[in-house]
């Protein structure tokens, strides 16, 4: 199948376009290939290939095997995944999607991340009015808790999502059972809708609406999400918040799987009514 696309003159390298579209016949690592193979792959000459592909081994981004000549990705690309997902770096790139989230709302805006089988908090934009609720960063609550956590956690694998619901069973901010039936249907809700709307689970009297956003791999999970008090969670608000939580989990992903053009244009800023 061919990778490489039309390069339009003027606008892109023409060697670095190709030196991506080597590293990305890998399929994320997943994959040892021969010059043939790339070569194939790409419908380039092999002297081309060859000379690219020897170049991102010098840099550290392919392995050669010297006895067979295929080629891997080499930890130094995994290296820069790993520097990606450091928190702090997320944070950096997704701020001016949560201070969007925030100006729309005019609640608290959160970023959390999946850390073992709980959802802790890592950025917080707290609401401006008199009246509202702020988590604080390093918040922490099990995944099976909220919208928070529910929404990371219906990013798992199923093995993962069964080994969570065999717990013993977990109980809301009131102190009333959360049943795995219950927690089985919103799961069920974010996968289809990607939001999710709970109130009183993780704090008493709170709302929240969450939206999840992951790597391609799922090495890293994590939701952005709007808190309030359930006093202000109309259903009017609820499908505001609802179009601004997937809208900024989108941007996010896009950001996450690669896409340069992912924080062009604006979100909406009209109130859109999610009629799902």
């Amino acid at each position: 199948m061919k990778l490489m696309k039309k390069i339009q003159k003027g606008k892109t390298l023409q060697t670095v376009s190709r030196a991506i579209t080597i590293l990305r016949c890998f399929k994320g690592g997943t994959l040892s290939l021969g010059l043939a193979d790339l070569t194939n792959i790409m419908e380039l000459n092999k002297v081309t290939v060859l000379r690219i592909a020897k170049t991102l081994v010098e840099e550290g981004m392919l392995n050669k095997d010297t006895e067979s000549g295929e080629y891997t990705i080499s930890y130094g690309v995994l290296e820069l995944v790993r520097e990606l997902q450091n928190p702090s770096n997320i944070i950096s790139f997704a701020r001016p999607i949560l201070q969007k989230m925030h100006e729309l709302s005019g609640e608290t805006v959160l970023l959390s991340l999946r850390d073992g089988n709980d959802a802790v908090v890592e950025h917080e934009i707290p609401s401006l009015k008199p009246i509202k609720y702020s988590l604080g960063i390093g918040y922490r609550a099990d995944l099976r808790i909220g919208a928070v956590g529910q929404a990371i956690l219906s990013c798992l694998s199923n093995e993962e999502i069964e080994n969570l619901l065999n717990k013993p069973e977990v109980k809301d901010a009131l102190g009333d059972l959360l049943t795995e039936a219950d927690i089985r249907k919103n799961l069920k809700f974010v996968q289809s809708q990607d939001f999710l709307c709970t109130t009183g689970q993780r704090v008493a009297g709170a709302a929240g609406v969450a939206a999840p956003f992951a790597t391609p791999c799922k090495s890293l999970v994590g939701s952005v999400s709007i808190v309030l008090p359930e006093t202000r969670f109309t259903t009017g608000e609820q499908n505001h918040f609802a179009t601004i939580v997937k809208e900024g989990a989108m941007k996010i992903n896009a950001i996450l799987a690669g896409n340069p053009r992912a924080l062009e244009g604006g979100q909406n800023e009209k109130r859109v009514v999610n009629d799902k």
